[in-house]
């Protein structure tokens, strides 16, 4: 322990360790910082707008409540690491205590923001693999530790004794940086950062609404707009382009994979905030490629690990994506790491041929297009017969662009579709916007769902999904022919799906003829 500050100065790795503890009191300080943080700058933006002196006095009332609170739940909140559970009671007005059976512990992660760091505290997180309705339950979170202790804790807990090197698989790349502004979050971040100034005016008293935006209405009258706007969309998209170079900065700043002793995987980032998740191979059912397509332009993708208890969708948009193996790489490299990630000598994703899906699954993707822009087009235009011809103007030149811009997306959609099997692991991709490609342990899928849409039968598609216990529980097979999708289901795995098969055909043919989940 570093810094004796209350209880929680005692050895996290002492075997028996039945008593229970409190967190670190300088988590109280770590909220005082914040709260006094928050205070300086209200009062000097009160200052600034020339409100009176007691309305600032008063600004201080409601952090100090804050800080009562936070030091009161620290009062009430106490754990205890057994030799059979980690344990954890809190709460002010409604008491909880948590239980977890330290032998289903599959991920420890170490957290800490610029003020933990400073005080020399983490917070840990402990899951257990299994899912839940709400994030916030999925996990036993102790808030906040000495770092040496969370660092003890979290080996303790993974059963790694800490004694031997971790071998490095991955480390960050700063040429890799050419990728950050190839996102989405591009076009979303340039919006953001006129959003802030404009708030941020306004907050300073500028008055942008009756000062600057009337001033520059004017003065585009007079300019050439064939000029300006080709330069405010390069400035738009340059202050999106700088937001995302930072976010990836931030976020995998000194990132390192390795494995550990026991065969864990662990990935630590973070610039401001540190990150620092743990990987059992155990929980391992398999890898991701997901390729954005503007990353997939620049020739890019992001790696991550299909395991229990992490990779969900809604992970997958958090700022701490626990089952992420790299930052968006050269593909070759994420190919490269999800094959050492796997121990396997080629990354199942690259290695196998996929079976291209029929002509079926385009002209499905064509007719939705069209019925899409048709259907646009239709109500726009009944709008402009009612009301006004403007409307029916709109609703044509919205069709074609529904068709201009949905084509080739199906087209490209259609042609990513594809699936396979080699070795161990079933294989599967598709997608535009996002292509992904799967690899999927064979052993690992649990159960398959065969579904078809009504647009599905008379073309004879089907959805195949593979269900199984790691990242988002469940992987399709988009778009292919029922018995295509029956036959390579049987084949992956056979124990599963065979009963559901009966013969059909002469001549001793073996088909699938009608299939269940």
């Amino acid at each position: 322990m570093t810094g004796g500050d209350g209880a929680a100065g005692q050895d996290a790795t002492a075997e028996p360790a039945a008593e229970w503890r409190r967190l670190d009191t300088r988590i109280i300080r770590a909220v005082g910082v914040w709260g006094l943080l928050l205070v300086v700058v209200t009062v000097a933006i009160l200052w600034w707008r020339g409100v009176p002196w007691w309305v600032s006095a008063l600004v201080p009332v409601p952090v100090l409540g804050l800080l009562g609170y936070e030091t009161f739940r620290w009062f009430k909140t106490w754990y205890r690491v057994t030799p059979e559970h980690i344990e954890l009671k809190t709460g002010l007005l409604t008491r909880s205590h948590r239980s977890i059976p330290r032998q289903r512990v599959r991920s420890v992660d170490v957290t800490a923001n610029p003020v933990h760091r400073m005080l020399g505290i983490a917070t840990v997180a402990i899951g257990t693999g299994h899912r839940v309705s709400s994030t916030k339950n999925a996990v036993l979170t102790l808030d906040a530790l000495p770092v040496a202790d969370a660092e003890a804790l979290r080996a303790r807990l993974l059963r790694n004794s800490g004694a031997g090197e971790a071998r490095p698989l991955a480390r960050i790349d700063w040429r890799w940086t050419r990728f950050a502004p190839l996102s989405f979050g591009t076009p979303l971040l340039g919006l953001g950062a006129l959003g802030f100034t404009y708030e941020t005016l306004d907050l300073l008293g500028a008055d942008p609404d009756n000062v600057l935006i009337p001033d520059l209405i004017d003065w585009l009258g007079g300019a050439d707009l064939l000029l300006v706007i080709p330069l405010f969309v390069l400035g738009y998209l340059l202050a999106g382009a700088v937001g995302t170079l930072g976010w990836y900065v931030e976020m995998w700043w000194n990132f390192r994979l390795v494995r550990e002793e026991h065969g864990a995987l662990r990935a630590t980032r973070g610039l401001l905030v540190t990150r620092s998740a743990t990987l059992e191979e155990e929980r391992l059912r398999g890898v991701e490629i997901a390729e954005p397509l503007l990353l997939r332009w620049g020739g890019g993708a992001y790696t991550y690990a299909v395991a229990t208890g992490s990779g969900t969708m809604d992970e997958e948009t958090s700022s701490f994506n626990t089952s992420a193996l790299l930052p968006p790489a050269p593909v070759a490299e994420s190919h490269r790491v999800a094959a050492i990630a796997l121990r396997e000598d080629e990354d199942p994703t690259s290695s196998v041929r996929l079976i291209r899906h029929t002509g079926h699954a385009l002209r499905r993707r064509l007719l939705w297009t069209f019925w899409v822009g048709t259907a646009i087009g239709a109500v726009l235009v009944l709008l402009g017969v009612l009301l006004t011809p403007v409307l029916a103007h709109i609703g044509w030149i919205s069709a074609l662009a529904v068709y201009a811009t949905g084509a080739p997306f199906a087209v490209d959609g259609y042609r990513n579709l594809g699936h396979g099997i080699t070795g161990r692991y079933l294989v599967t991709r598709h997608g535009s916007l996002k292509r992904r490609t799967i690899a999927l342990r064979r052993d690992g899928v649990i159960g398959w769902q065969v579904t078809q849409w009504v647009w599905h039968r008379k073309s004879g598609l089907c959805r195949l999904t593979a269900t199984t216990a790691g990242g988002r529980g469940a992987y399709d097979v988009k778009d292919v022919l029922l018995g295509e999708g029956l036959r390579f289901a049987d084949e992956a795995v056979p124990e599963l799906l065979g009963q559901f098969l009966v013969s059909e055909g002469h001549g001793g043919a073996e088909g699938p003829g009608t299939g269940g989940a």
